[in-house]
């Protein structure tokens, strides 16, 4: 029985070659030279496969047939973030803000950012307390280098609620840049000591093709 199995597999495995698709050789062009790429290697570029034979064979004058190539692209992204925290040293109560952290972001599809855990920073001293045990935080983006050219500035108790969508563009795919802000509020009941209040950003891509693996972006 298992010279059985084994003797279908070795035929559905030749027939899939023969007379479905079989891989081929694909060289990938760096700095003027062409680079031969792994055949099995899942991290490979590119991959490229040969199907639809055909033949043909009796006496009459002319032959045709049809010549076609399937380019399927998957989705990539390029993402920068030159900063994952704010650190704070505040001598007196105020409201502040700072756009110490840039995000440079790049694809070739649509993108939708979503925010998770966001809190504001809590009283972190054990056994100590604090008179206010928060501190108000609020996250947003912009473009400039002001306070005034924010795009948008949200509370980080409703971070958790909003999406960001950044749909395909010739922009998207040159790459885009923009300022992150983060604006808190000390107030005089905020006792002395460290607040900490943490939060968690994905980015998601929205034209996986089902042949790329979504948790390791190489091929299946």
């Amino acid at each position: 029985m298992k010279r059985l199995i084994l003797l279908i597999v070795f035929v559905v495995a030749s027939a899939f070659t023969i007379y479905g698709a079989s891989q081929l050789t694909v060289w990938k062009q760096v700095n003027g030279t062409w680079v031969a790429l792994s055949m099995t290697d899942p991290r490979a570029e590119a991959r490229a496969f040969k199907t639809g034979a055909t033949n043909g064979s009796c006496n009459k004058q002319n032959w045709s047939f049809d010549v076609e190539t399937e380019v399927q692209v998957a989705q990539w992204i390029n993402w920068q973030v030159d900063g994952t925290k704010w650190l704070w040293y505040v001598r007196k109560p105020g409201k502040y803000i700072t756009d110490c952290i840039s995000f440079f972001i790049q694809s070739n599809g649509e993108i939708v950012i979503s925010f998770s855990g966001f809190e504001n920073p809590t009283y972190a001293s054990s056994p100590l307390t604090s008179v206010n045990p928060e501190i108000a935080a609020w996250y947003g983006y912009g473009l400039g280098n002001l306070p005034e050219e924010i795009e948008q500035m949200v509370p980080a108790t409703l971070l958790n609620e909003s999406r960001v969508f950044i749909p395909d563009s010739a922009e998207l795919h040159e790459g885009i840049s923009r300022k992150l802000w983060n604006m808190i509020e000390v107030v005089n009941c905020n006792s002395a000591s460290n607040y900490v209040g943490r939060g968690t950003v994905t980015i998601t891509l929205q034209r996986i093709k089902p042949w790329i693996n979504p948790e390791t972006g190489e091929f299946k």
